[in-house]
């Protein structure tokens, strides 16, 4: 057989990639860092001249009856769900942080969250947790305790319930609080009944990030609703403390059996970030210490632009669809969502540099009073709309 070389479409792949490696050493290379990271005290301190632009954007996104799968081009017909199911969840914890800090927007912006909340409960935003399980999620909740259908859909449950029991802190009594009630009950009794305290995203499919969200969800559901947390909350942190981050590095693994949480895949930056975000509500002393990890082995600059190494030292790895592209080493979800990170822990500085390299290459629009990051699409500005603004713990939560 005469072997051709690399087809059309491989060396189409092999130039964009080329292209993008490019762009992202010359940028580095050519743009002062001080001019692309002027305005993130500006952010650090909730500027509203900023936040409300980047909210009136995300509004934008959200109402839009065009914004379905379709939307995103992953691939995968799970994940272009996934990320149509994550613009709204984050959409919705952006406009639900908002009013923590500045009740002049309260209203507003807890209208804008229950048009997310709503999109988030609708049929169509649910396949890529239904298709998995061979039912939905919504449907498991109210299955009988301890019935072979009282089992998994964290990630479904975690991320909403985690935005459902944000706005049940906003508005106690609504006519959300019975689902949320009803996603935190769930939850707790899927993380009691589970063998290693971790519930599972897919079947036999454990991702301990996707348990932070619903410990946070619990946590916040346990603040809203004036009770003490559930014995689940501290069941499983201690699986999250002990069992699912890496002792040499205290990052988190990505992914871990359901038997024991023995680790099946490496310790990543992009699952540690946004962990650090998620248990930013549920237990500041573990979201401290994945944050200070990553900063310690993880978090690097050049020319003071700032990114997080997607694996650490003495590990390779390619760039998938938790990571988003990885160039040169450096996570592109990684270093978004350590932004939350660092905001929730004051950390001023890893903000500034972390933000300089978000606004260089995600190439922020301003027009007709919205801000919106032109390379990240709606799932990108819905990330950002979360991290940005992420409640600073010691400001709002003491």
């Amino acid at each position: 057989m005469v072997d051709d070389g690399p087809s059309p479409a491989k060396k189409q792949g092999s130039t964009r990639a080329l292209v993008a490696l490019l762009a992202f050493v010359l940028g580095f290379a050519t743009v002062p860092h001080r001019v692309m990271e002027r305005d993130a005290s500006r952010w650090f301190d909730g500027d509203p001249e900023k936040t409300d632009a980047l909210a009136a954007g995300l509004a934008r996104w959200t109402s839009s009856p065009d914004l379905g799968p379709a939307s995103f081009e992953t691939g995968s017909r799970r994940f272009d769900g996934e990320w149509l199911f994550a613009t709204y969840m984050m959409a919705a914890m952006g406009f639900g942080q908002l009013p923590l800090e500045r009740p002049d927007v309260r209203d507003t912006n807890l209208e804008r969250m229950e048009r997310c909340l709503d999109a988030m409960l609708e049929p169509r935003v649910q396949p890529f947790d239904d298709e998995a399980w061979g039912g939905d999620a919504l449907t498991s909740v109210a299955a009988p305790p301890g019935s072979s259908l009282d089992r998994g859909h964290v990630a479904y449950l975690g991320y909403a319930g985690l935005a459902l029991s944000l706005h049940r802190v906003l508005r106690p009594t609504s006519r959300f609080s019975a689902r949320e009630e009803a996603f935190a009950s769930a939850l707790a009794r899927r993380i009691d009944a589970s063998p290693a305290g971790l519930v599972e995203t897919y079947p036999n499919e454990v991702y301990p990030v996707d348990n932070t969200s619903a410990l946070g969800a619990l946590a916040l559901h346990a603040r809203a609703t004036k009770q003490p947390p559930p014995a689940a909350l501290a069941r499983g942190l201690d699986a999250i403390r002990t069992k699912a981050i890496d002792p040499r590095t205290g990052l988190l693994h990505q992914s871990v059996t359901l038997a024991d949480a023995s680790p099946i895949d490496a310790p990543r930056a992009s699952g540690t970030a946004l962990a650090a975000y998620f248990l930013s509500y549920a237990d500041e002393v573990t979201s401290r210490a994945l944050f200070e990890a990553l900063e310690r082995s993880q978090f690097r600059t050049v020319l003071g632009f700032g990114g997080m190494m997607e694996y650490p030292p003495g590990t390779r790895g390619r760039g998938d669809v938790d990571s988003g592209p990885v160039f040169l080493g450096f996570g592109v979800s990684a270093s978004g969502f350590a932004i939350g990170a660092s905001r929730a822990h004051g950390d001023l500085e890893t903000f500034t540099a972390l933000y300089a390299t978000a606004h260089l290459f995600g190439a922020p629009l301003e027009e007709d009073g919205t801000w919106t990051y032109a390379t990240g699409g709606p799932i990108g500005d819905a990330i950002m709309f979360a991290m940005l603004p992420a409640p600073r713990r010691r400001r709002t939560w003491s």
